[in-house]
């Protein structure tokens, strides 16, 4: 160790009260920061997987146009090549076939609008968590009884529609034939979702009956492909890409999009919020810069009459800068190392966990964004990275000042200070 890190190290504890409580300051804004940036990893990636095991996957691919139309104009043709490239592409963890459309539900004198999802009962489950929400009766049965079209509605529509387990209610739709389309099913399933705007609007129906209701052959509207995770998207994006091309040479037959574009209003919610928590990270982050300046100003004025001196012996000021530099840095230093021994330990304790949300505002927010009402964290190795990087840059850039002060300032002028 140097002599002028031996000599910071005890000027910084000339005034111990002083410096504790700006080591304090530091921890806490460290423990702070880091507990939000986890519980913001946490929440975002909770709200994307809510968002994408509900109902889009984390990639799609459809018929080109279709997204801009949504209509059964813009269809995806099934064949067993494009069978082939869904089980083959290496970043997707499964896929789910859909037929998706709009039609009229009717029961007595109330009759519905609603989006009529055709999908297969068992390859839907591990892509979306919906068979897992059924409040009352089962999920779509795999095999279909003969003479039997089994229906689940959400729970909002299955109250405005005053329907209950085993009524028959009528669909009534237009089919890609342009024929009228109507047919009776068997209410079989109520799904409890946390989204009220699907759950008010989602009919599902077997994939096979959509494709007879519709008259729509061999077609589909959409294969829904679930990544690794939220992060892999872009990777199975650009796989699929490349995989169709042999089926399309021109692109202009499919469309491939991940769930940005599916949802931007997600993703717009989650910017926001990110600017919000990055506003408070910067104030934190700005009370520890202004605490270390001071905790060193105060010093380098207490000690004025001391620095004239050894100025006055020959100490060469680059020296001092360095020493009041180096005071700076250690304080900064000392502060981290405290507040990471608290975070880190904490933040992988915490990380996974689920804390349920209390109250209806917070709650409204969760189902505005599809998710359940929890609370997660999630210790991503970047974020103490980035913690440690910004407090250190600022811890730097408050230390000039002081240093600068001391290594300017006349041994004349000094030693005339009372």
């Amino acid at each position: 160790m140097s002599i002028e890190t031996r000599l910071a190290w005890r000027n910084l504890w000339r005034n111990p009260r002083r410096t504790a409580l700006s080591v304090a300051a530091t921890v806490f804004a460290v423990v702070l920061v880091m507990l939000s940036e986890g519980m913001g990893a946490g929440s975002h990636e909770k709200m994307i997987e809510d968002a994408v095991r509900l109902q889009s996957g984390h990639v799609a691919i459809s018929g080109a146009g279709y997204r801009d139309h949504m209509t059964l104009d813009y269809f995806l043709p099934w064949s067993p090549e494009l069978v082939e490239i869904a089980d083959s592409v290496p970043s997707a963890r499964a896929w789910a076939p859909r037929i998706i459309s709009f039609a009229l539900v009717s029961l007595a004198d109330a009759s519905r609008g609603v989006m009529v999802m055709g999908v297969d009962p068992e390859r839907e489950p591990s892509v979306t968590t919906i068979s897992k929400k059924v409040d009352a009766g089962h999920f779509l049965s795999a095999q279909r009884a003969p003479g039997v079209r089994e229906i689940v509605l959400g729970e909002r529509l299955a109250q405005d529609l005053g329907a209950q387990l085993g009524d028959e209610v009528l669909l009534y739709g237009a089919a890609y034939s342009l024929e009228n389309a109507y047919e009776l099913f068997t209410l079989t399933g109520i799904v409890d979702l946390p989204d009220p705007k699907i759950e008010r609007n989602l009919a599902l129906i077997h994939i096979e009956d959509a494709r007879e209701f519709y008259v729509y052959d061999d077609r589909v509207t959409e294969i829904a492909l679930l990544a690794r995770d939220a992060d892999h998207a872009p990777l199975l994006i650009a796989e699929l890409e490349g995989a169709l091309v042999p089926l399309a040479p021109d692109g202009g037959v499919f469309e491939v999009q991940g769930y940005e574009e599916m949802m931007p209003a997600l993703v717009q919610f989650i910017l926001l919020d990110d600017a919000g928590l990055y506003i408070m990270l910067v104030i934190l982050v700005v009370v520890v810069g202004f605490g270390i300046l001071n905790t060193i100003l105060m010093a380098i004025l207490e000690r004025t009459r001391e620095l004239g001196v050894v100025l006055a012996l020959g100490l060469r000021p680059a020296a001092l800068f360095r020493m009041v530099y180096l005071e700076s840095m250690l304080l900064a230093a000392v502060g981290l190392g405290l507040g990471l021994a608290i975070a880190l330990p904490a933040l992988l304790y915490l990380n996974g966990m689920e804390f349920a949300l209390t109250g209806d505002d917070l709650a409204a927010t969760a189902e505005f964004v599809g998710m359940e009402p929890v609370l997660t964290f999630k210790l991503k190795p970047l974020n103490p990275l980035g913690s440690v990087l910004t407090i250190l840059g600022v811890a730097a850039l408050a230390a000039l000042y002081p240093a600068l002060k001391a290594s300017r300032g006349r041994p004349v002028d000094a030693l005339r200070s009372p």
